[in-house]
């Protein structure tokens, strides 16, 4: 056993001997103090003097403690808004309240001026009722003062009560004040408020009109949705575009001091954009923020469990400039002007690229990520097809045949691999989200604005174009959704179906015919 000490010895691991028995110590996080009466330490007897044994029930108690911060933080955060909300609301009742209890003492009549003259009983009884609802407010105020750590309340309010200057209204004035530090202590203790959050809310209380509606998407939660997206579509870009979405109408409630509600949103909406697709996709990720938040965040499912969805019901412009307009796509003869125009300026990449596209249907970033590895090789090494392992959707997720008119250009860029994973094409292997083919795309539509098309023609539209052409070539319609990566839209297909024969694919694909150069 540890010899006995008069002085504590600190030691490792939280460690503190006093006497002969080991204590567990940890400083509080100043940001937790309100949730502990205000103390710095948290201490506990260990019940031995085993320093062995001390360290190990001393790290199962900081685990313990350090659990008990996390949650305190957690359940800040999710409270996001809700004391600033609350205590106003409660400010805003007392100060009616007590503007009405304070004109009645300035009028004259709080006391009512024909009340009957009191006997002497009946005087002698009232001050007896007051004797003891003075008692009964003491002690409430006193344990107030303890319960909320408001230093002097017991003696303010004494000091209030027996000063004979002051008269009534000043006297109401004064208490209503007092009133006013309570709530105020009272959000400090309910939500753990820390020194300028404090300030606030002693701000709140004297002047509740200056509260401002703060967004109830917290960035916590924000973050939380972000993760949560993830673990149900792998697709980043679309999460960074969701997220974005979210995070600008979270900034924009709160910079404007609104509610989230319909009309919030429809101005929102409004000044963001009168086109319809742009509107409908930032409706697309606030619903999927909403459906998340309404499951999984405490605070803001408190709001709106039982509240209309602020999202549902909104109109979009169906009729002029604000309809918005889908992209156009390249006739046949027009996707083979701009591959002749990106042969012309000696732009081989481009050419290649615009021949891969129309006859693939692939996206241009699916373009961008063919490689070795992706290309499949009959008995012969002779490229067959190549697989798409990375898309937008499940469906997009495909094996494409390579048709015969683009075999040789194909086996060329093999030989040609560019960087470390043996790409078909060269691109930017670093940029966010995967991007790789941003200056390839940035060419093309030099390109295609010199051939005089405009913003509804882009790279997209080729694969319009592929699809076009397969439909009018007569090419079996339930392979192509197989080629394009699109669903079906039948259960049975889309869930169940691995799709069509690579002879059927071979067979629809071989069916696109262009007249490019591609020597």
């Amino acid at each position: 056993m540890p010899p006995a000490s008069s002085k504590p010895n600190a030691t490792q691991n939280h460690l503190l001997l006093r006497g002969s028995v080991y204590h567990c110590r940890i400083d509080i996080p100043a940001d937790l103090r309100p949730a502990f009466a205000h103390q710095r330490i948290l201490s506990k007897s260990l019940k031995t003097g085993d320093k062995r044994l001390a360290r190990e029930l001393a790290s199962v108690q900081v685990g313990q403690w350090k659990v008990e911060f996390r949650a305190i933080r957690e359940a800040k955060a999710r409270a996001g808004d809700r004391w600033r909300e609350e205590l106003a609301e409660a400010a805003k009742a007392h100060h009616e309240n007590a503007d009405r209890t304070l004109l009645s003492a300035i009028k004259g009549t709080f006391v009512p001026s024909n009340r009957p003259t009191p006997t002497l009983d009946e005087f002698s009884d009232a001050v007896d009722r007051l004797t003891e609802e003075k008692k009964s407010l003491f002690a409430y105020v006193g344990q107030l003062e303890q319960e909320l750590g408001i230093p002097g309340l017991k003696d303010e309010v004494g000091a209030i009560w027996s000063d004979d200057s002051l008269s009534p209204a000043e006297k109401l004035r004064r208490y209503s004040e007092v009133q006013q530090q309570v709530l105020a202590h009272k959000a400090k203790a309910d939500y753990h408020l820390n020194g300028s959050e404090m300030t606030e809310a002693l701000t709140l209380a004297r002047t509740p009109s200056t509260y401002k509606p703060r967004s109830p998407i917290s960035s916590t939660s924000i973050d939380r949705f972000s993760e949560f997206y993830l673990t149900q579509n792998d697709n980043v870009r679309t999460r960074d575009v969701y997220v974005s979405k979210v995070q600008k109408l979270s900034q924009w409630l709160t910079t404007n001091g609104r509610e989230l509600n319909f009309d919030a949103v429809a101005d929102f909406l409004d000044s963001v954009s009168r086109k319809r697709q742009t509107r409908t996709g930032y409706i697309a990720a606030w619903q999927r923020y909403h459906e998340w938040a309404s499951r999984y965040d405490t605070y803001y499912r408190g709001i709106y469990a039982d509240a209309k969805n602020p999202f549902d019901r909104h109109t979009h412009p169906i009729a002029g400039d604000g309809k918005g307009q889908s992209w156009d796509f390249y006739k046949r003869e027009q996707a083979e002007r701009l591959h002749a125009a990106a042969l012309a300026k000696g732009d081989t990449d481009l050419a290649d690229l615009i021949a891969f596209a129309c006859y693939t249907g692939c996206r241009i970033e699916e373009l961008g990520r063919i490689r070795r590895e992706t290309t499949e090789f009959d008995a012969s090494e002779t490229p067959i097809s190549f697989k798409v392992d990375d898309a937008k959707t499940k469906a997009g997720i495909r094996e494409v045949p390579i048709h015969s008119a683009l075999l040789p250009l194909y086996v060329k860029r093999l030989s040609t691999p560019q960087g470390n994973n043996e790409f078909l094409f060269p691109g930017n292997d670093s940029t966010k989200h995967g991007l790789r083919l941003g200056a390839l795309s940035q060419r093309f539509t030099k390109l295609k604005r010199a051939e005089g098309f405009g913003n509804l023609h882009v790279f997209h539209s080729f694969r319009r174009c592929t699809v076009t052409q397969l439909h009018q070539n007569g090419a079996d319609q339930s392979v192509m959704p197989y080629i394009i990566g699109h669903e079906v839209g039948l259960l049975t297909f889309d869930l169940y179906s691995d799709g069509p024969e690579f002879e059927k694919k071979k067979e629809a694909i071989e069916k696109l015919k262009f007249n490019f150069k591609l020597d």
